[in-house]
């Protein structure tokens, strides 16, 4: 930026703008060439604001002068030098060190267009009718560009407008935009107005009997010195691109994480419904495990049942036996009663077979092995369930690890409260399904060992029965033969008496064994109903597992539908910051270059100084405007006014006096 060692002050500004008395620099260099001067352009206006007269006065040094403009009449202010105008050529020729003349203006566009409106509670009146009227006042004060007027005067020109108010006549002065100052016993309302600009004011005030003396508006080109220390503003212009690199960077690091997180949350979604998939594949096998096991536990309960009358087969035979042998032992066994044990041997004989055969059917269908082909049958493989178990167990575990990694990256990062919370509530629901999940394989390992062992027992159990059927099979044998002995050697019956002794004897360890084996039964049975209540629970926590894995895939999605709108927002913020990178680059000297032009502007720099009178004057040192409106005065006045002008001088002459000194 330009160094600029300018200053200003409003007093200077205001003497500058009243000041009529003009300096003036250069010689004229011949006749035809225009001379150096300074333009003053007196405009006087209507109360209302419209233009009534318009005079120029133009100052010289002395010599030979030649000017242009079109004037319906000119004369000399301060020497008699007579003065020469041909169309718009003035010429003449001064001994005088400072010469002035008047040149009068016909129907001139000046650069403003200035308004004058007066109001008396709330009615509008001229300036006329409000003369001598009390009441609330209201003046409205506008000036704005006149487009009719050639020339960059309105963008080049600062006003300084002045309204003066006696305070016996007006109090209660408001005037928001105006500098207000005591002069005597007046109000000097003083309006600053920069070059381009206009204004559009309300002066209000409590009237009584309302006069005002003349609204005077001075114009001055402004071409000031001004002082601009621009240091600490780039400084600050610097932090800001500075900031906005930083705030560019940061936001390009949250887009990176935002697709991070939306990349974690879509495989945990994945993830998520394959989970969804597998629990309720396992929760249709466990519902058909649960039927299963009701089933084996309806066999035990029938082959449970069968026990009593083993047990009393048994017994009847063993009566049978002993009735036999105490009838032997007698002496008076008959035909009716070989018969007799001939039957209750083929009783038990067929029940130790249908035992022996529900125990091999019941071996069949218990046992780990027989458990896994049904649950394959089913659509459920309990390897693969339990395998995909652990690889749900390290997927979900790697998921938790990378929540917790995006965790503390948006920990303490305003505007990210809920997403944190979110996150959050979603690590607990994966580690309450991890939980679940071991607690699935441990219910299966736990079936593989009870059902190993009640596989072990039963394989006993029908090994015992085999070999006790086999050995019935041939105690069978032996007592159809002996029934065949018997009947035919009823006359042996000491012979058979001995082989009775024997047979009950053997049959009572039989019966012994049989007790037991229904104890056996009994024992199964009731470990059975153990098994079954576990493997219901096992079904509840399954369909539990169900539901938690609907929930978990509900909140995957909805948690991949929030990183998708974060991922959205964050490339959106990226985009912006990267614009606003963009934008700030250089913005220093940009707003070097704006500083420069801005300050060119307001001090005229870098302008040449044109006539308001014509463009063939292209050596002028100044041009001021000083206007003037009537003042609003009641007709009773008007006579003591004519009279006081006879004594005291008028604005004009006073402005012609200073340029005689």
């Amino acid at each position: 930026m330009k160094s600029r060692n300018r200053s200003l002050s409003a007093v200077v500004l205001s003497a500058a703008l009243l000041s009529s008395a003009i300096p003036a620099y250069g010689m004229a260099e011949g006749k035809e060439i225009p001379s150096e001067k300074e333009e003053v352009i007196y405009v006087t206006l209507n109360t209302d604001g419209s233009v009534k007269h318009t005079y120029v006065v133009n100052s010289f040094d002395g010599g030979e002068i030649v000017d242009y403009g079109n004037y319906s009449s000119v004369k000399m202010m301060n020497t008699n030098d007579t003065i020469h105008q041909e169309g718009d050529k003035i010429s003449f020729s001064s001994s005088s060190p400072k010469v002035y003349y008047e040149g009068v203006l016909e129907e001139t566009e000046i650069p403003w267009n200035v308004s004058l409106r007066y109001f008396m509670d709330g009615k509008e009146y001229s300036a006329d009718e409000i003369a001598g009227k009390s009441g609330n006042l209201e003046i409205h004060l506008k000036i704005t560009k006149n487009e009719q007027c050639e020339g960059e005067f309105f963008e080049d020109y600062a006003l300084q407008t002045m309204i003066t108010l006696d305070t016996e006549k007006c109090s209660n002065i408001i005037a928001d935009d105006a500098t207000i100052a005591n002069v005597g016993s007046s109000k000097q309302l003083t309006y600053t107005i920069f070059p381009g600009k206009g204004i559009d004011t309300v002066i209000s005030a409590k009237a009584e009997d309302f006069e005002m003396s003349a609204v005077s508006i001075n114009g001055i080109r402004l071409n000031f010195n001004v002082e601009v220390d621009d240091e600490e503003l780039k400084n600050k212009v610097n932090e800001l691109t500075d900031g906005a690199v930083e705030l560019d960077d940061g936001a390009k690091e949250l887009y990176d994480g935002a697709e991070e997180l939306k990349d974690g949350s879509a495989d945990l979604k994945d993830g998520a419904s394959s989970l969804q998939g597998g629990i309720a594949e396992l929760n249709g096998g466990m519902t058909d495990l649960e039927s299963g096991i009701q089933a084996v536990q309806e066999g035990l309960d029938a082959l449970n049942s069968q026990s009593g009358a083993l047990v009393n087969g048994s017994a009847d035979v063993k009566t049978a036996l002993l009735t036999i042998q105490k009838q032997l032992n007698g002496i008076s066994v008959t035909s009716e009663s070989i018969a007799e044990l001939t039957k209750a041997s083929g009783q038990i004989k067929k029940a130790i077979s249908d035992l022996y055969d529900g125990a091999s059917t019941l071996q069949a269908n218990v046992g780990y092995e027989q458990y896994k082909g049904v649950m394959a049958e089913n659509g459920l493989d309990l390897d693969t369930l339990t395998a995909g178990n652990d690889e749900a167990i390290t997927l979900l575990n790697n998921q938790i690890y990378e929540l917790q990694l995006t965790l503390d990256q948006i920990v303490g990062v305003e505007g990210m409260e809920d997403q944190v919370a979110y996150v959050q509530q979603q690590m607990g629901q994966l580690q309450q399904i991890v939980n679940l999940l071991y607690g699935s394989s441990a219910a299966i390992g736990g079936m593989e060992t009870y059902l190993g062992e009640v596989g072990t027992q039963m394989t006993t159990l029908t090994n015992g029965l085999k070999s006790l059927k086999t050995s019935y099979q041939s105690f069978d044998t032996a007592i159809s033969e002996l029934v065949k002995t018997l009947n035919g050697m009823l006359s042996k019956m000491s012979e058979l008496t001995n082989a009775i002794n024997v047979l009950t004897e053997s049959y009572t360890t039989l019966d012994t064994g049989i007790g037991e084996y229904t104890d056996g039964v009994a024992k199964i049975v009731a470990g059975y109903s153990d098994i079954a209540d576990g493997v219901e629970a096992l079904a509840k926590g399954s369909r539990d597992l169900a539901d938690g894995s609907d929930d978990l895939y509900d909140g995957t999605a909805e948690l991949f539908d929030g990183t998708s709108s974060l991922c959205d927002g964050a490339k959106e913020l990226s985009d912006g910051t990267d614009e606003l990178r963009k934008k700030t680059s250089g913005m220093d000297t940009e707003v070097e270059e704006e500083i420069d032009k801005l300050l060119d502007s307001i001090t005229g720099e870098g302008k040449e100084i044109v006539s308001f009178v014509s463009e063939k004057n292209t050596n002028v040192e100044s041009v001021q405007f000083a206007i003037q409106t009537d003042p609003i005065e009641k007709e009773e006045a008007e006579a003591t006014v004519a009279e006081a002008e006879e004594e005291t001088l008028t604005f004009w002459q006073k402005l012609a006096d200073l340029f005689e000194e």
